[in-house]
């Protein structure tokens, strides 16, 4: 058989069936429904789980990037959630390195024009190599894909190399297989990263990976301990099944939005006081604010000590004194921010009888309705999890600015509700204080975690304070 190419083109969608919104993130495009997309032109794409994006991984893309640029085509990548392990064999499912928005992120930043995200579950598993292949190319009209050596999809894993090679000549794409990329001696694997962070050994992780490792995660109320020691720290609400460095304490950069910081963390179970639950807990030098419900993103640069009980609190004071000094010398040459958080709001869940309560401050109007709008996910579901791929515009009027707010939240509901969306992100376009114009953009997901019903007006009302705006906003669950 005879293949002709078509020529490449700018990677627009065509949808079909019920509306979607595909996004760009920042650049890149996300899709998560194949049969609801249809690239014009032809991609050089890639496929699998690139739990990690580790230098393997980024030896693999970087072909992808260069031929793509080469013939003008898109640069596309295919991936699923959750891991298939963890459907396939949940006892043995790996504990991973990065979250489905932290791919994404690091994906753009790479350069490529088209992430696909597909669910998989049982029947993805079972689906036979030839159908996933034959659904593929006529969405994303690949010209080459290339995969690892020992790479194989489909049920039972019968898509090997040689089958979709085989396979390619009826579809027309070519087969591009690539070895593994060896680190003394070694494949450099997402299994070889895990087993160092487990071991803490952070800085060598960090070589085979081609960065920093890394956590994301959404800073909770802990216990305050550190504030009373004179060391507040910033908690970090991990998600389950992440890999985290192996308990003991990190000299850390920390990222705030657009803002970088060094500190000090401590990974563990604080065996000086009660043994509780692990945690990640970081004391953000020369920084004292207030960034509850703010994304913090902790990066970990050298491993300083194993965490250790102390029998008097003035040698642990000692000790944190000691962390913090050495950290400061390891992190020296990093470029840091000033004192200042760019998080533009933060909030946190207070007690409440019977419902649930969330505490919001915003630096202006839009800030509150968006910090209001991500701590309702976030009591809803891990925020981590979530992907901006589907749009959806909302407009509303209303005759004062608490109505407009409850009124803002019960419209997410509503389309979380009818569309099965869980929105993670907000775009306020317009916003008066009794009109409201915004897009909210969230991917199909189950909720993990509190099923909210609706906001409510219980002791609501929007005040100023210091230079912002906050909100006490009770949910009916």
């Amino acid at each position: 058989m005879t293949v002709s190419f078509r020529p490449c083109a700018s990677p627009e969608p065509r949808t079909g069936g019920r509306p979607i919104v595909e996004t760009r993130h920042r650049l890149m495009r996300i899709v998560d429904d194949l049969t609801q997309f249809d690239l014009p032109g032809e991609s050089i794409i890639t496929i699998g789980a690139f739990d990690g994006l580790h230098r393997g991984h980024q030896a693999l893309i970087g072909h992808v990037l260069r031929r793509a640029r080469e013939t003008g085509c898109t640069a596309a990548l295919v991936t699923f959630h959750p891991h298939p392990a963890a459907v396939l064999a949940p006892e043995r499912a790996p504990l991973l390195l990065t979250t489905p928005a932290e791919k994404a992120a690091l994906l753009e930043e790479m350069g490529l024009d088209l992430m696909v995200l597909l669910p998989f579950d049982r029947p993805t598993a079972a689906t036979p190599a030839r159908a996933f292949m034959e659904t593929l190319c006529a969405h994303l009209h690949p010209r080459e894909i290339w995969v690892g050596a020992d790479f194989a999809l489909g049920r039972g894993r019968e898509g090997d190399v040689a089958f979709l090679s085989k396979l390619g000549r009826e579809l027309g794409y070519q087969i591009r297989p690539l070895q593994p990329v060896r680190e003394n001696g070694q494949v450099i694997s997402s299994s070889r990263i895990r087993a160092l962070l487990e071991r803490g050994d952070v800085e060598e992780a960090g070589r085979l990976l081609g960065r920093h490792p890394r956590l994301s995660g959404e800073v909770v109320y802990g216990a305050q301990r550190g504030r009373t020691l004179g060391f507040p720290t910033a908690n970090l609400e991990i998600p389950p099944g992440r890999a985290v460095p192996a308990n003991g304490v990190y000299a850390t950069l920390v990222r705030i939005g657009e803002e970088r910081y060094r500190g000090v963390t401590n990974v563990g179970v604080r065996p000086s006081f009660d043994n509780g639950r692990r945690t990640v807990e970081t004391h953000i030098f020369d920084f004292d604010e207030d960034i509850y419900g703010c994304r913090l993103t902790v990066e970990f640069i050298a491993r300083l000590r194993d965490e250790r009980r102390f029998e008097n609190i003035g040698d642990l004071v000692a000790q944190i004194r000691q962390d913090g000094d050495r950290a400061r010398r390891l992190l020296a040459r990093y470029e840091t921010s000033g004192a200042r958080s760019s998080c533009p709001y933060h909030y946190r869940e207070v007690p409440h009888t019977a419902d649930r309560a969330l505490q919001v401050w915003g630096r202006t109007l839009p800030d509150l309705f968006v910090g209001a709008a991500r701590g309702m996910y976030s009591l809803m579901a891990e925020p981590e999890d979530l992907l901006a791929v589907r749009w959806q515009e909302i407009q509303l009027e209303a005759p004062d600015r608490e109505t407009l707010l409850v009124d803002w939240l019960n419209e997410l509901l509503f389309l979380t509700e009818v569309e099965e969306l869980l929105f993670a992100e907000f775009r306020i376009t317009s916003l008066n204080g009794t009109t409201l114009q915004a897009q909210a953009g969230g991917t199909v997901a189950p909720i993990g975690k509190a099923h909210i019903k609706a906001a409510t007006f219980h002791d609501l009302r929007i005040v100023r304070e210091g230079d912002g705006w906050s909100a006490l906003i009770t949910f009916d669950v």
